[in-house]
């Protein structure tokens, strides 16, 4: 019996002892003079590991307008995230938020979209995205304001060591319920998110057509993973805890 105790015992002080994720890991808001590396790491790192970018060959040519214009409306929130490792100031990931309105026009823009100006497959991407996207209003008939969810990447070389199921934590809830919103609208486009979003509490509201998921020609965007379809998620506040900011 003895044995067994300072067995659960000694499991108990493991787990107890288990760094966290914020002892490797340095996050802070980001700002607009993060910009350049934010806006590279976009092109380079999310576009090469999002699913529905890797399953159109999405180039830097294809994306380059429409996410700077992404990156520079994130970094005018401060919910915005960056995150290095605290030994060698490695760039870990990032986390991208923007705040919008059922009012549209009371949206923050950086710069007139031109979305005439975006090669045909920009042009898809924006058009199958942008569409889900918009959904969320119909779909959630009293919210006048919300956070939306842009972009999370993770350095490859950082991956499964929680840095994503954090960001959640750094949201200062009553903050966020003074200023009235409504809660976290996301756009899951690969199969990983879809199941993370879930496992963090997000309800799944929506899911694009296999119809809309085609290109001009007719053929199917086939992914590159276990991606069916884009869906669209939503966290209303009350379902989350509140946590402090930043």
């Amino acid at each position: 019996m003895v044995e067994k105790s300072n067995r659960h015992s000694t499991r108990r002080s493991t787990e107890l002892q288990k760094p966290r994720v914020t002892d490797k890991f340095l996050y802070r808001a980001a700002v607009k003079e993060d910009e350049a590396v934010i806006l590279e790491c976009v092109l380079t790192g999310f576009l090469q590991t999002n699913s529905l970018a890797m399953a159109m060959k999405l180039t830097r040519n294809d994306t380059f307008e429409y996410l700077k214009w992404v990156v520079e409306r994130s970094l005018h929130t401060p919910y915005s995230v960056i995150v290095h490792e605290r030994s060698s100031g490695k760039l870990a990931g990032i986390r991208l938020y923007s705040v919008t309105h059922r009012d549209g026009t009371e949206d923050f823009q950086p710069f007139q979209l031109d979305c005439n100006s975006m090669s045909e497959n920009g042009k898809l991407w924006y058009n199958i995205v942008h569409k889900l996207d918009q959904s969320i209003w119909s779909l959630q008939p009293d919210a006048q304001k919300i956070l939306h969810h842009e972009i999370t990447f993770t350095d490859p070389h950082f991956q499964r060591q929680g840095i994503a199921n954090h960001f959640l934590n750094l949201l200062n809830i009553k903050q966020l319920t003074a200023e009235g919103i409504a809660g976290l609208q996301s756009e899951a486009t690969s199969y990983q998110s879809q199941k993370m979003q879930r496992k963090l509490g997000y309800i799944e509201l929506m899911e694009s057509d296999q119809s809309e998921l085609v290109y001009s020609d007719g053929s199917p965007i086939i992914f590159p993973d276990e991606t069916k379809t884009l869906k669209l998620f939503f966290l209303p506040l009350n379902r989350m805890m509140p946590k402090s900011s930043l």
